[in-house]
């Protein structure tokens, strides 16, 4: 309190100009002290809706990944399902759908079982030879294999066609997986 009254006594002492001067001053601190609190101020709160967009983003982007894994792991059990009900008997199935389609199978060679996924699932697959063949009746085989039970594909397809009776010979290997038990 004595400060304030030896501040205020040394104010009066002053000239008029030297008054002006001084409020000019105090003026002048005063708003850059304003300035300094107010920029603080913005700042702080451009920093805060900065992590805030940056937060929400990381937040959609955590939602689109949940979304595509939950699609993901739909997928996964929908073709587990099918592969636990996928009890193909390759080569009486593909016989089958031959005379089905009308084709005579000259030969069919099944190959060697395969482990996939880690001792997870089995692959069973079967060569074939068309020979002579017309096309309509192969696509049709070819349809009805694919569209059987459990999970059949159709893996490798090389055909070798025949202009002069218009027909065509094919080589096709056909495979179906199946849980290993």
């Amino acid at each position: 309190m004595e400060q304030l009254k030896q501040l205020t006594a040394a104010f009066n002492t002053l000239s008029q100009r030297e008054r002006r001067l001084v409020a000019l001053c105090g003026t002048a601190v005063a708003a850059f002290v304003i300035f300094l609190v107010m920029w603080s101020f913005s700042s702080k709160a451009d920093d805060i809706k900065r992590r805030s967009a940056t937060k929400v983003r990381l937040l959609e982007q955590v939602q689109t990944l949940a979304s595509s894994y939950r699609e993901g792991k739909a997928m996964q059990e929908a073709m587990e399902r099918q592969l636990q009900a996928s009890n193909v008997r390759l080569v009486s199935y593909l016989e089958e759908k031959g005379t089905q389609a009308g084709l005579d199978i000259p030969s069919i060679n099944p190959k060697a079982d395969v482990t996939l996924d880690g001792d997870k699932i089995v692959e069973s697959s079967a060569e074939l030879t068309l020979t002579d063949v017309q096309l309509n009746r192969l696509t049709d085989f070819l349809q009805a294999v694919e569209a059987g039970p459990g999970i059949v594909k159709v893996k490798y397809l090389r055909l070798e066609p025949r202009p002069a009776n218009e027909t065509l010979t094919a080589w096709v290997t056909v495979a179906t997986w199946h849980p290993k038990n």
